[in-house]
């Protein structure tokens, strides 16, 4: 009899101490995991007159750092298709091609080249090639065969030896794509005015032109600075030229001659990007000297939705993309920033620990520009 008391006291306290475990371990607050990373990110990485690195970054199997590989050295800049299948990217020698989805590599324009863009549809692309004292603008085909748009008799202001960071930042007088056949550009007319065809040109303005035979030319009565045109719609931010803000809105610039934007709700905010393949906007504020918010605007009717705290600022060289789930965020930023940031919580994870030495020649992660973002 003592035996069996014995034996159900020790079960009662049993029972006691895996309760009182289970009740701990229930109201113990939950560890924070942070934002994970997965897919492939291809980013430029080095600030130097002969060009960056081009570097593919992909999760490791632990999760927590990442294998990473030089595809390609003395990058001044890329841009990848609409469709993340294939990137373009200029070196001083070339324009090259390169396919995402095997690896393989061509050339396609010899040469000093810049302004890199993509036609919607992914069968063309558009850049700038500097020539003495003239800037001319080109579209090709993917096999190199190139036509003239228009030439300039004074140089713009991008240097064909800017560096990858001032190339990133400085875009406004690249050409933008609205259609497959169709791209806009700013158009400088210097101390001779020259003709195409029996069209006399307007002096500073923003031209559409007709990719026909021959290439037709449409001035705007104003001059608009594109901030960015959504390939997946027709959703359109641009500035007064010349003026920080306004952001304004329009659905399309197929007559400039009649654009008559709206302004965003977004005053003395900073456009960051859409989210990869859709026209969901997103925007960052300072809210201090330490703290930034982040919010997107609804493509429908263009209100401001919830925003995240974030708790650092960035400079006006980040560039940053948004996977097409809308859910996370990747900064590049000076001097050797890489972020995952999750774009509900606004909790940041750094791609490279402090300490750590981060995979690009010469020992560092330096002035990381995230390309794009292949989500597997």
């Amino acid at each position: 009899m003592t035996g069996q008391v014995h034996t159900k006291r020790l079960k009662a306290l049993a029972f006691i101490i895996i309760s009182g475990v289970l009740i701990g371990a229930c109201t113990r607050p939950p560890v924070p995991v942070g934002p994970k990373f997965s897919g492939r990110l291809l980013l430029l990485a080095g600030d130097n007159p002969n060009g960056a690195d081009l570097l593919e970054l992909t999760a490791a199997p632990t999760g927590s750092t990442y294998n990473s590989a030089v595809l390609s050295q003395g990058v001044f800049e890329a841009v990848a298709s609409a469709d993340h299948t294939r990137l373009l990217y200029a070196t001083k020698d070339a324009i090259m091609l390169r396919d995402l989805r095997t690896g393989a590599v061509k050339p396609l324009v010899n040469g000093e080249n810049y302004c890199l863009a993509w036609s919607p549809d992914g069968n063309r692309f558009s850049y700038k090639q500097r020539a003495g004292t003239q800037t001319r603008l080109y579209y090709s085909d993917l096999n190199g065969k190139a036509k003239l748009i228009w030439e300039d008799l004074i140089a713009d202001n991008s240097q064909g030896h800017a560096s990858v960071l001032e190339r990133a930042a400085a875009s406004s007088n690249c050409a933008h794509w609205i259609a497959p056949d169709r791209l806009i550009f700013d158009r400088f007319i210097g101390v001779s005015r020259q003709k195409q065809g029996d069209e006399a040109p307007k002096p500073n303005t923003t031209t559409l032109a007709i990719l026909s035979e021959p290439v037709k030319l449409s001035d705007t009565e104003r001059k608009w600075s594109i901030e960015s045109i959504c390939q997946f719609g027709n959703a359109v931010f641009l500035r007064p030229h010349d003026q920080a803000q306004p952001i304004l809105i329009a659905r399309n610039l197929d007559n400039l001659k009649t654009l008559d934007p709206s302004p965003a709700p977004v005053s003395g905010c900073r456009f960051v990007g859409f989210a990869a393949k859709s026209c969901v906007p997103f925007f960052i504020e300072d809210t201090g000297s330490t703290s930034t918010e982040l919010f997107y605007l609804n493509p429908t009717n263009w209100q401001r939705q919830r925003g995240a705290h974030i708790g650092q600022t960035f400079s006006p060289a980040a560039k940053m993309l948004i996977k097409s789930s809308a859910r996370l965020m990747i900064v590049g930023d000076v001097p050797a920033s890489l972020l995952l940031i999750d774009t509900e919580s606004g909790e940041t994870v750094p791609f490279f620990p402090k300490s750590a030495q981060a995979p690009a020649s010469g020992g560092g992660l330096l002035s990381p520009v995230p390309v794009v973002w292949i989500e597997e």
